[in-house]
């Protein structure tokens, strides 16, 4: 194994990129369902997710090899192939909505004029360029966007807790754990983050004491996110379901913002530019993927067809975009359970044939 990744970075990986994307539309979907209950399912779903972090870290400290040799060891090429589709698949949908929804929330909220296609290409630029770099960039960037991701949240959320009204969290449960669980299941979209980990498994040296480190940051990240969702709630209560970009909304009636002006943009603008490399994640991982199963020396070639999907999909399907994201949240979310948490919860139980007596699994 050639390690391209240290687990610091592994902690500043989650810490970077998992928390973002979840301050969008997420807390407005839930809201809809479980209304002051929503912390509990976002509790639920961080729950499941550290669930899948255990098992995964349990595999990467046996692991003698990277996830796709020892999918090859224990399937052989085409069960390697069919696998890694299914996580190609995965990946490809799991960045449509986070896409859509930093490109609605830039173009509706942070423009006075009507923008183009143009104004959002940036990020598509982004997200090919990155996808050309190895695992040891994502090491690097991770390194640097923890710090700006932190410094936003914290920003944002002193800004907003003052307006909050906790006392509308009460009572506990009052909606019952059918509509708990149904706003759990109409959010798997956002979480599952674990399955990135699956590959990186044999890219780092496992350490002692590596699987409390890489835990306990995403418990800080899972805590950051019901935290928000707390806020989100106490600040618009029976409308919070309305508000898709609360990211604008939920500290613009703190007394300083009324004193100083809109001071929450700098933590806006920190948190969408984290958020523009966290939406490059997934597209990241699925060109890995259809590299994995069709090795080429051209590496720009699966770049540049992913991206441009997603420019086309932005640029022809724009107005199908709602019909696109209720299939996503009613009928996909089971799909994103499968492969986000429980086929990372086997890794466990996967054996490298070269090496016997060795459970191992890639993460």
């Amino acid at each position: 194994m050639h390690p391209q990744l240290k687990s610091r970075q592994i902690c500043f990986f989650l810490i970077a990129f998992v928390p973002v994307t979840k301050l969008f539309m997420m807390s407005s979907i839930i809201a809809g369902i479980a209304k002051e209950d929503m912390w509990i399912s976002t509790l639920l779903n961080v729950a499941l997710d550290v669930i899948s972090l255990l098992c995964i870290c349990f595999a990467c400290k046996k692991a003698q090899a990277d996830f796709i040799t020892i999918l090859e060891n224990n399937f052989g090429k085409t069960g390697k192939n069919i696998i890694l589709f299914l996580y190609f698949i995965y990946f490809l949908l799991k960045a449509v909505i986070p896409i859509n929804e930093q490109k609605d929330y830039v173009e509706l909220t942070l423009y006075m004029t009507q923008p183009t296609l143009l104004t959002f290409l940036p990020v598509l630029l982004c997200s090919f360029f990155l996808c050309l770099k190895e695992l040891r960039t994502l090491g690097r960037l991770a390194d640097v966007i923890w710090i700006v991701t932190l410094v936003g949240f914290i920003t944002l959320m002193a800004l907003s807790v003052g307006s909050t009204d906790f006392s509308a969290l009460l009572p506990i449960g009052v909606n019952g754990l059918g509509n708990i669980l149904k706003g759990s299941y109409s959010s798997f979209i956002w979480f599952g983050d674990i399955a990135y980990l699956i590959f990186f498994i044999g890219k780092f040296n496992y350490q002692k004491h590596d699987t409390l480190k890489i835990v306990f940051s995403y418990l800080a990240t899972g805590v950051m996110v019901i935290f928000f969702t707390m806020v989100f709630f106490g600040v618009f209560t029976s409308i919070a379901f309305r508000q898709q970009f609360a990211l604008t909304e939920i500290s613009k009636y703190s007394t300083v913002i009324n004193s100083i002006g809109r001071f929450d943009y700098v933590a806006i603008l920190l948190l969408l530019f984290s958020n523009m490399f966290a939406i490059s994640m997934p597209i990241y991982f699925a060109v890995k993927m259809l590299q994995g199963i069709f090795p080429i020396k051209q590496k720009w070639i699966f770049p540049l067809c992913v991206t441009s999907a997603y420019a086309l999909l932005l640029l022809f399907f724009n107005e199908f975009f709602y019909s696109i994201e209720q299939f996503m949240l009613i009928y996909a979310n089971g799909y994103f359970l499968l492969l986000g948490n429980i086929l990372p919860i086997f890794t466990v139980f996967l054996r490298n044939k070269e090496n016997k007596g060795y459970a191992i699994k890639t993460c």
